[in-house]
């Protein structure tokens, strides 16, 4: 039962891996965190049923195997399903709202995974040989919740983005009218020099003193109209031209700021993005850190069951009615004097074959 619940096992935390392995998808919504399955039941047999979440170890009850760490007991509320419950999409809100929706609604799933991790880590210190099970549990709940924060750290960049652009179409319309009010100036400016009243007070006197025609009553009313139009401009002109040096003065002002507001934007994108990319890091980081687990976990069952191995051998000693009969004495063999003749022999001239011949000449006899 052991190698089948590693292979189950084996097979969900390898889908972990390649998932933080692969890069997260921009300008999508972060996917909804899986609640963590239940340990599988065992089926009367002693095999466990088969299900998509990997497993941990079955119960103590089953030998000195150990129960799975209990999952969370209050699911994660997935993204879709905030998204169905809007009201307004996301996507159709003001700015701010759309950046407090997003924290918001991050953080509550941030806590949820806290508190997944929170009852693995319970599991396995209640059960010390539940711990390397908890252990790769436990980065699998923070690769979920590292894919989280890079996918929305990203559409948060993406916010920061989109309204630097906004702003800077304002900007854009503000220096606009900053130059329209200029040019106003300008105008005004070039209104007060190019009328002259006292030359046209003169001209008016010099025509009266001119008999009477129509040309002079014709040219006596263009220099009236002319007056008047002077005593307009000089009445209207320092009204005009202080309402426009205020207005674009006050422009300026609110340039200024957008350019500030612009900057905080620009600042809030980048580190936005910077956080999107540290996350995604993380998650290289934690694919490596699950595959460890992984290995070690295949080790130390090897291990687990070398110990049991080892503690239940014992060694086949030989009954005692062997050991009586291999040490009662021997019933002892005569010698051979020919033979001790012969070895004498050789031992003292050395030459065999002479020995060997004179041994059987007595036999020949």
């Amino acid at each position: 039962m052991r190698p089948a619940l590693i292979l189950i096992l084996l097979g969900g935390l390898l889908a972990s891996v390649g998932l933080a392995q692969e890069p997260a998808p921009s300008d999508v919504p972060p996917p909804a965190p899986a609640t963590v399955a239940p340990p599988p039941p065992a089926s009367p047999s002693g095999t466990p049923e088969t299900q998509s979440s990997p497993p941990a170890p079955p119960s103590a009850a089953q030998g000195s195997e150990s129960s799975p760490p209990a999952a969370s007991a209050s699911p994660e509320k997935a993204p879709a399903d905030v998204q169905g419950a809007r009201e307004t999409p996301l996507d159709n809100e003001t700015f701010d709202a759309r950046i407090h929706r997003r924290l918001d609604e991050f953080n509550q799933r941030h806590a949820q995974r806290q508190l997944e991790t929170a009852s693995y880590a319970e599991a396995s210190g209640a059960d010390p040989g539940l711990g390397r099970y908890a252990d790769a549990r436990k980065i699998q709940v923070e690769l979920k919740d590292e894919l989280d924060r890079e996918q929305t750290s990203e559409q948060l960049a993406n916010d920061y983005a989109e309204q630097v652009r906004e702003v800077l179409g304002k900007e854009q319309a503000v220096q606009d009218f900053i130059a329209k009010r200029r040019n106003t100036l300008d105008d005004l400016s070039k209104q007060s020099v190019s009328v002259n009243r006292q030359d046209l007070e003169v001209a008016l006197a010099n025509l009266a003193r001119q008999p009477e025609s129509p040309e002079i009553q014709a040219q006596m009313r263009d220099i009236d109209r002319r007056l008047s139009e002077a005593e307009r401009v000089e009445n209207d002109v320092p009204a005009h031209r202080t309402r426009a040096e205020q207005e674009a003065a006050g422009a300026a002002e609110e340039l200024a700021k957008l350019k500030a507001l612009q900057q905080s934007y620009q600042k809030e994108s980048k580190a936005f993005a910077a956080d999107a990319l540290a996350a995604h890091n993380n998650r290289l980081a934690l694919a490596d850190r699950l595959e460890y687990y992984l290995v070690r976990a295949q080790a130390e069952d090897v291990l687990e069951q070398g110990r049991k191995a080892m503690e239940s051998a014992q060694h086949l000693s030989a009954s005692p009615e062997v050991d009586k009969t291999l040490n009662s004495s021997a019933p002892t063999r005569k010698s051979d004097p020919d033979l001790e003749l012969l070895r004498s022999c050789i031992q003292q001239s050395g030459d065999v074959k002479a020995c060997h011949e004179k041994a059987s000449q007595p036999h020949q006899e």
